[in-house]
């Protein structure tokens, strides 16, 4: 079995975080797993360690994982956590909930990771759309 050398893991940290500090959207991870898959041809066990050490590395960023299951009115961004919120149990988190779904290729928008910044430029859009669609209701 391949397993991704420590080089590739960082290449793909290096690539989201940048990814993330440049689109307001965040990276899903539906392009970490690709990456893992089709780039690196890895599976199975490679490809969950792959994915841990990448979100891992992410979080350590300073990033943070949102799902669309966790949305509710108290959370309208989806925020997870698991533990203590360190990098290693938000990992262990994101990878579990995916394995228990049976290692899929994530959909978009399955587990986003984005930065604090990123979420209040939206919650920004956000509110000003609200006001605007409120406004011409009038």
């Amino acid at each position: 079995m391949k397993n991704a050398r420590s080089e590739d893991i960082e290449h793909c940290i290096r690539t989201n975080l940048f990814e993330i500090s440049t689109d307001d959207i965040g990276v899903g991870i539906c392009t970490i797993v690709t990456h893992g898959r089709r780039r690196l041809h890895l599976e199975g066990a490679a490809l969950v360690e792959f994915l841990r050490r990448v979100v891992a590395g992410l979080v350590t960023g300073g990033a943070s994982p949102e799902d669309p299951t966790f949305v509710t009115p108290e959370n309208p961004r989806g925020l997870a956590h698991f533990g203590a919120d360190t990098p290693e149990e938000i990992a262990d988190g994101v990878v579990a909930a995916w394995v228990a779904k049976g290692m899929p290729d994530p959909d978009w928008g399955d587990w986003r990771f984005n930065s604090a910044e990123n979420r209040a430029w939206l919650e920004e859009v956000a509110d000003q759309m609200r006001r605007d669609a409120e406004a011409k209701a009038r």
